[in-house]
């Protein structure tokens, strides 16, 4: 049905957590995954907590890559792009999620989930809705694998580790596949331990991406847009 894709480093306990709230709420089998740095210092936490088929270890690289390299190995056909910090608290949360994607013969649309936060209930309603203009603030979404194929990767492979749901967000807007989902929520909490120290400072990595951001929003993004307009058009003609 659906499959987690999540780089953690730091936060063996918080991966576990995401793994129990999951299968404890979902209707179907989940695939999860997780991608582990090999100089964790908490690696064999992770060990000890974690099933081995959960995870999968490599060196301390981009969370793009990692997403990306997860998403290629993914089981089911919807890919949702995760942080360890969520906890998922809807009941059958991945039946909910897969009956959109089935409103869709192409099954080209971006799933936005609430992300708990009660002023986003207040700006946003509590109407599942195709979202247009206004970005959502969620970072964590579902796509198929038709998306993933048709443009080659789940996360963005321009930026190293923000933007990569604004990026998605855009060109799913302009597809009109944006879905908001607050019938389905995953609380999530940013956190600014010293796992996001090493992402916002020691890498220095929110100031490239911004640069990145600026650079490519109008060039690579519409050409993802017209990619999967194609992909929707010829899929019509085909069925």
């Amino acid at each position: 049905m659906i499959s987690f894709c999540c780089p953690s480093r730091g936060r063996p306990k918080l991966a576990r957590r995401l793994i129990d709230t999951a299968l404890e709420t979902a209707k179907h089998e989940v695939d999860i995954m997780f991608y582990l740095n090999d100089d964790d210092p908490l690696l064999e936490w992770y060990q000890d907590l974690i099933k081995e088929k959960y995870y999968i270890i490599g060196p301390n690289q981009s969370t793009c890559l990692s997403w990306n390299e997860l998403a290629y190995k993914a089981k089911y056909d919807i890919v949702m792009l995760m942080g360890d910090d969520v906890q998922v608290q809807t009941s059958h949360w991945d039946q909910l999620i897969v009956d959109e994607f089935n409103k869709y013969e192409d099954k080209i649309l971006m799933v936005v989930p609430s992300d708990g936060r009660p002023k986003n209930i207040e700006k946003y309603g509590n109407n599942v809705k195709l979202w247009g203009d206004s970005s959502l603030p969620a970072a964590h979404f579902a796509i198929h694998k038709n998306w993933i194929d048709t443009v080659g990767y789940l996360a963005p492979p321009h930026f190293w580790h923000f933007y990569v749901d604004t990026y998605t967000q855009k060109v799913a807007r302009k597809l009109n596949r944006c879905l908001y989902l607050p019938t389905v929520v995953f609380k999530a909490k940013k956190l600014f331990d010293k796992t996001g120290m090493q992402v916002r400072s020691n890498l220095k990595i929110a100031k490239r991406d911004d640069f990145v951001w600026t650079k490519v929003r109008e060039r690579h993004l519409q050409t993802d847009v017209n990619i999967l307009t194609n992909f929707i058009k010829e899929y019509g003609k085909n069925i």
